[in-house]
């Protein structure tokens, strides 16, 4: 191979892995938030759960949501979980709103019960969302939390 064919080689390599970096863009952690919970007509004894969540994208590139799970804690006890499938798309610079449905952890629930039965509580719980977002289109797995509280009025239907 002539030198000249070498560095024409060595320079169109450079030219594609540079151009291969230049594509990779670091994108910023979408955020989740809580917007509603409501109770849902469930299959046996368990109660069923609808959360309202919102999804903002703060990233040049949309989100094209293949699937999410998600867990809510209260008071550090995991109280409900569940998974939802073919989303849609959050735009770029963009936000979404989602309802999906939870199951309720029962061991959680009887352990947040006893432990609410053995304290002397304020107006309000501490709450945690946590959601992995299956961005399928980008090849990764965004993993998001919402913290906060929740005042017992709405609970109580006020």
């Amino acid at each position: 191979m002539t030198p000249s064919r070498r560095a024409f080689l060595a320079a169109a390599a450079a030219l594609i892995l540079s151009g291969c970096a230049a594509l990779q863009t670091t994108l910023e952690q979408p955020s989740v938030s809580l917007e509603s919970v409501r109770v849902i007509p469930g299959q046996g004894m368990a109660p069923r759960f609808a959360f309202g969540l919102r999804v903002v994208n703060p990233n040049p590139v949309s989100l094209p949501l293949k699937g999410m799970s998600y867990t809510m804690d209260l008071e550090g006890h995991r109280l409900l979980n569940g998974v939802a499938r073919d989303l849609e798309t959050v735009p770029a610079y963009g936000e979404s709103r989602f309802e999906v449905e939870a199951g309720v952890d029962l061991l959680g629930g009887l352990k947040l019960f006893n432990d609410l039965l053995r304290q002397t509580r304020g107006d309000t719980l501490d709450y945690t969302v946590r959601a992995r977002l299956d961005a399928g289109g980008l090849g990764r797995v965004l993993t998001v939390e919402d913290r906060g509280e929740l005042p017992l009025s709405d609970l109580r239907g006020r």
